[in-house]
């Protein structure tokens, strides 16, 4: 039997005209999908090209606009906008700088009066941190500082961390030996009750020094920082020392009784180491943010955030020595302006004294914000 070696290509016409249909059909729709592709593309890239341009202007827009903003109101003070460091979010004076100085004005009558009526001694100091703007009452008077020293200690201590000489990690050995010798004082705390050669850490004494006072962890500090004498001559002298907290002051006591002694400060004196404090976090919030959380919890809620509504955030540092009528109050407030308000009292009522730190911080407070309403 003959094999015809050719025969597969003996093929219909009709089948062949069909499988050339075919193919041309595919390849137009081919050419079709790729021109529709190439259009999807180019419109992709001219969308683009017009959004980078549009962001571009905007840009200029915004910048010339700032430009316009301050000269605006330099030359015309009747409004201003300031940022918090802690909130980040900005707010608009609504009242102009004649009505400002004449709302300070009578802030500070009001305060005075208030206080002239009270049966005692009273130191008060505000500091704006917006604008620089001050009130005072009395504030270069000595009174016992008690425990709002230790916002200074422990700011000081923050900026040696921050400097890289401490570990906030860093181990300390309890001392359970009488202050001056060891570390222990009684009064508040808990350290005190920790058994001689416990272990803490630099953060955990730092923590208990200002949330709950402890006075033991107060003395730690100290010795970390080299005493008592190195910290006011190497920090707090040099920042203010309109009292010296290491000289004697003598003064007449609110009872009329004649009194001499150390460990004396001012509301100015106090005002200013808050501030210092307020400026160290501003340029450095991750390294002061567990102290200002810290003054932000402590277990004492009467003082300064008694003035303020409670969604305030208020770091401070209460100190009381009821043997000399004294309690205090260090505070930085955060609000429409952030700004530092010390009130100290040396009053025999000690439920009275929390009442007028409560009331003058109130209408600090009001006064602020009424400048934003």
């Amino acid at each position: 039997m003959k094999h015809h070696a050719r025969s597969g290509y003996n093929i219909n016409p009709s089948i062949r005209k069909r499988r050339n249909q075919s193919r041309r059909k595919i390849f137009v729709f081919s050419c079709l999908f790729i021109c529709l592709l190439c259009v999807i593309l180019c419109i992709v890239f001219l969308v683009k090209l017009i959004s980078k341009g549009s962001n571009e202007t905007t840009t200029s827009t915004t910048a010339e606009n700032a430009v316009i903003t301050d000269v605006s109101e330099s030359a015309v003070p009747v409004s201003s906008v300031e940022e918090s460091p802690s909130s980040g979010t900005a707010n608009v004076q609504t009242v102009d700088a004649a009505t400002r100085e004449a709302n300070l004005e009578a802030l500070k009558q009001q305060v005075a009066d208030y206080l002239n009526q009270q049966d005692g001694r009273f130191g008060v100091y505000y500091i704006n941190m917006n604008n620089g703007e001050s009130l005072a009452y009395k504030e270069t008077q000595p009174i016992v500082a008690a425990s709002t020293i230790k916002i200074a200690y422990n700011t000081y201590l923050y900026e040696k961390v921050a400097k890289g000489e401490i570990s906030l990690d860093e181990k300390m050995t309890y001392n359970s030996a009488a202050y001056p010798n060891g570390d222990y004082e009684g009064g508040t705390g808990s350290i005190q009750n920790s058994p001689n050669g416990t272990e803490f850490t630099i953060r955990e004494v730092s923590n208990l020094c200002i949330t709950i006072s402890d006075n033991c962890a107060t003395n730690m500090i100290l010795r970390r920082l080299g005493g008592e004498d190195a910290v006011n001559d190497n920090y707090l002298k040099p920042i203010s020392c309109t009292v010296d907290y290491r000289g004697t002051s003598s003064y007449t006591d609110c009872t009329g009784a004649e009194k001499s002694g150390k460990r004396r400060t001012s509301a100015i004196d106090l005002a200013l180491y808050a501030e210092h404090l307020y400026r160290d976090y501003e340029e450095n919030q991750t390294i002061f943010q567990p102290l200002i959380d810290d003054l932000c919890t402590t277990e004492y809620n009467w003082g300064v955030p008694a003035g303020v509504p409670t969604d305030v955030k208020v770091a401070h540092k209460v100190g009381f020595y009821p043997d000399y009528y004294t309690y205090n109050d260090i505070g930085i407030v955060f609000s429409s302006e952030d700004y530092v308000l010390c009130v100290m009292t040396e009053c025999k009522d000690e439920g009275k004294a929390h009442q007028i730190i409560g009331e003058v911080s109130r209408m600090i407070y009001e006064y602020v914000e009424s400048n934003y309403a």
